[in-house]
């Protein structure tokens, strides 16, 4: 007989990355598993997984949690306290990176484990061949714009007045972009933008980027990460989230220090050409790192059985 795990949502809110993340969980946990996601917890699951714990007043037994936040958000919708006590009972916690896992370490919370956020591989192919530098580099920016500026829109707005629109352009993909876009053009850039842009199209579009520019405050994951990875896109991203385990400085992409004059030199330095070939060709090289969400739910699956003694 199998497992039923029960995927606790603790709200109606919806929210697409959980309903893809539940998706790929159904599509690649197995046969002798069955997956059931619920508002409030079901009865008789061999293991809880919670994703909104600090909805919670108390978890279920043989209850797991992942954190899909960055632990040090300052908003105080997301802010530890909340979180504390739901972590402390949960037999294990998930993390995305070693960020999260760290964060938690130094508050006493040391039951963790990371598995990261995966590619889809009905989506993404392997990156056959380096990144070859254009007559403008094209910076992508494929995120949600959210007005609490969350996703850095002054340190984005500070790069405009500060980049050579001569040698960058940009293409913005999510809701609320073409504000982005607006401001970039304002700037003498060349850019477009796909407010909904359908997941199938997603291959495509980073072969048409040649940098992944990630502003961000702060972050979970986020999800592009590995995207860029696999399809051999070079990553300048704030130290958030996973970059900081994906990213190697100077190799297959640069970590920004929130100093604008800094960070737009550093971003200016690479229309040399030598520069970005051998950044593009790094990333090239270090697109196997990327795992794909079938690898993911393998990782997961294994912990459950792990837990529930299988």
């Amino acid at each position: 007989m199998g497992l039923l795990i029960n995927h606790v949502m603790s709200s109606e809110t919806p929210s697409k990355i959980f309903t893809d993340i539940l998706n790929y969980y159904k599509e690649f946990s197995g046969d002798d598993i069955k997956i059931i996601d619920s508002v409030k917890p079901i009865e008789g699951a061999d293991i809880y997984h919670y994703h909104r714990p600090h909805l919670e007043s108390k978890l279920m037994e043989n209850s797991v949690v992942t954190v899909h936040h960055d632990i040090n958000d300052s908003d105080n919708w997301l802010s530890y306290e909340k979180f504390h006590e739901r972590y402390a009972e949960a037999k294990l916690i998930f993390c995305l990176n070693k960020s999260q896992q760290k964060s938690l370490s130094e508050k006493g919370i040391f039951h963790t484990t990371i598995i990261p956020h995966g590619y889809n591989k009905k989506i993404f192919t392997e990156a056959n061949t380096p990144k070859i530098q254009k007559e403008k580099i094209t910076l992508g920016i494929v995120s949600k714009r959210y007005d609490r500026k969350v996703k850095g829109e002054a340190h984005l707005l500070e790069l405009f007045k500060r980049l050579d629109s001569r040698k960058f352009k940009f293409i913005f993909v999510g809701e609320g972009r073409s504000i982005s876009a607006k401001k970039a053009h304002a700037y003498g850039f060349e850019a477009e933008c796909f407010e909904r842009l359908p997941y199938m199209c997603f291959d495509d579009l980073y072969k048409n980027i040649d940098i992944l520019l990630i502003t961000s405050l702060h972050e979970g994951g986020p999800a592009n990460i590995p995207e860029a990875i696999i399809s051999g896109t070079p990553i300048i991203s704030t130290p958030v989230g996973m970059a900081l385990d994906y990213v190697v400085e100077g190799y297959n992409g640069e970590i920004l220090t929130s100093n604008y004059d800094v960070d737009a030199n550093l971003i200016n330095s690479l229309t040399t050409k030598n520069k970005f070939k051998e950044l593009a060709m790094n990333a090239y090289n270090s697109r196997n790192k990327a795992i794909s969400w079938e690898e993911v739910i393998n990782l997961f699956t294994s912990k459950y059985k792990e837990l529930a003694k299988v």
